[in-house]
């Protein structure tokens, strides 16, 4: 890594673009005779008025789209894939993009590339479902970017026609594992491979709505996974999220970061967000299925997994808990550091505070899982009513909240000195710490305590992205199934096999 570290960062062109089945090498300059694509050869594609089958990229590509653009794949293929590389859309025009899973996505190689970052542009993305999975954006060894107003709108579906639902359904889907991994020589699987690279989501001044339908095993809205790595899920700047995952029989989220071997880090500041799991509505058994509004789980020694909120509206629900953040532990001697739920980041900038339940309170988790052959603990904490003591398990406890509601308070900021001849007042409903409201900006109306900063302006118009339909479905299920039963002892008794 070090020596990775040394060597200059260099922004790789695509080898070759596929569009509608055609592929094109590089330094080709392509298009259509009527305009409505073009690439110059290199990393930058236009769309303007496209409307025609997938789009596929060997490297990084920029997509630029002006216009209303629809992208429909084929069974078996995403809309708008890159391998070994980076994929960004931008520009002000909207992008429909719609294919079974993976509809946008890109791969990486665990060290660079793998990233999907949306800016600006309005993004409708529908996985119409495939036997094994429907995922919106996927992001494999890499991370998931949606900044600078884009208005970005996901539904993942089951298949139709199928005996049985999808297995897992997700609206975004990043991890740091690339799909394979082998040694130089022959092909036996490198059982101590390190991915530096991948398994965090920022949402950063844009809007992002997520609905996820029922699934035979996982239903997530926003599922991030670390393996020996820490994941960062950042929702800031006046971000308007809402979040709506179907039921599952195994788990059911609107936001699931999860990190083995590693800390998970999750940061809400000045923004909204919505995350419920519809499964505490349709009445599952919370013993069966674990339903979580946010849940952050993590599995490290040497660090303290948190999630933070500042200055935000958050509702959440799940049958199982509403806010849920736990760190995991094979000993059963000795707990590991707590995961934090912070509702206060510094009083003088104004704190989070709990409104519904109407006594609700931040409380500790501790438990010992002993089932004869994976003991664990696990040490966190999770939303609940007030009381005196750690809940020792969250599954059907009557203090743990399944409802809750996060609003923010002013906190104690101090009265301004009056002076002798004092400049012009700033407008008393702004904060002094805050940048002036943009009048024309298009805010959020479902906080009832108005943020102060501006939200991202709501854009208009449809669109949606298909799916890459290879082995990157199937990981996508299977880390979503494996995540699922690692609550408890399944960090356990992944890290004894590996040993």
């Amino acid at each position: 890594m070090a020596g990775q570290l040394l060597l200059p960062s260099v922004a790789l062109a695509a080898d070759w673009v596929n569009v509608g089945g055609t592929q094109y090498d590089r330094g080709t300059v392509a298009g259509d005779e009527a305009g409505t694509w073009s690439w110059d050869g290199a990393d930058d594609m236009k769309l303007n008025g496209y409307d025609g089958g997938s789009i596929g990229a060997k490297g990084n590509l920029t997509i630029g789209v002006t216009g209303t653009n629809t992208v429909t794949a084929d069974a078996g293929q995403s809309a708008i894939a890159v391998k070994n590389g980076n994929l960004a859309i931008t520009g002000d025009g909207t992008l429909n993009a719609t294919a079974q899973t993976d509809a946008i996505a890109a791969e990486g190689d665990g060290n660079a590339g793998g990233d999907v970052t949306i800016s600006g542009a309005n993004v409708n993305v529908t996985a119409s479902g495939a036997v094994n999975s429907a995922t919106g954006i996927r992001a494999t060894a890499g991370s998931v970017t949606i900044d600078k107003g884009a208005d970005v709108k996901i539904e993942a579906k089951s298949a139709e026609g199928s005996w049985r639902p999808t297995v897992g359904t997700y609206g975004i889907f990043a991890d740091n594992l690339p799909s394979r991994h082998a040694a130089q020589e022959g092909e036996q699987e490198e059982p101590d491979y390190v991915s530096v690279h991948g398994g965090d989501v920022t949402i950063d001044a844009a809007n992002l709505s997520i609905k996820t339908a029922d699934a035979w095993q996982v239903s997530v809205c926003i599922n991030t996974v670390g393996i020996k790595k820490n994941t960062l899920m950042k929702i800031v700047n006046g971000a308007d999220v809402a979040l709506s995952a179907g039921s599952a029989a195994s788990l059911s989220a609107g936001i699931s970061a999860r990190s083995q071997s590693g800390a998970v880090w999750m940061f809400v500041e000045e923004s909204n967000l919505t995350s419920r799991s519809l499964s505490a509505a349709n009445g599952i058994d919370a013993v069966r299925n674990q339903s979580f509004g946010i849940m952050a789980e993590a599995n490290t020694g040497f660090e303290t997994p948190r999630i933070k909120i500042r200055k935000s509206k958050i509702e959440a629900s799940g049958a199982t808990a509403g806010i849920y953040a736990i760190n995991c532990n094979d000993a059963t001697a000795t707990l590991f550091r707590a995961a934090r739920i912070d509702l206060g980041w510094g009083e003088s900038r104004g704190n989070a505070m709990i409104t519904t339940p109407t006594d609700g309170a931040v409380r500790d988790v501790k438990k010992v899982v002993d089932t004869g052959k994976w003991p664990s603990s696990q040490n966190g904490q999770v939303v609940g009513v007030a009381g005196p003591s750690a809940i020792t398990d969250i599954v059907g406890s009557a203090e743990v909240a399944h409802d809750v509601v996060i609003d923010f308070g002013d906190g104690q900021e101090p009265e301004p000195t009056p002076e002798p001849d004092p400049d012009p007042m700033p407008n008393p409903e702004q904060k002094p710490d805050l940048k002036p409201v943009d009048k024309d900006a298009k805010t959020t109306t479902t906080v009832t305590k108005t943020v102060t900063t501006k939200t991202a302006a709501a854009k208009n118009g449809s669109g949606a992205l298909a799916a890459t339909g290879d082995s990157a479905a199937t990981a996508a299920a299977a880390l979503g199934i494996a995540g699922a039963s690692v609550i408890g002892a399944g960090f356990v008794a992944s890290k004894r096999r590996n040993r």
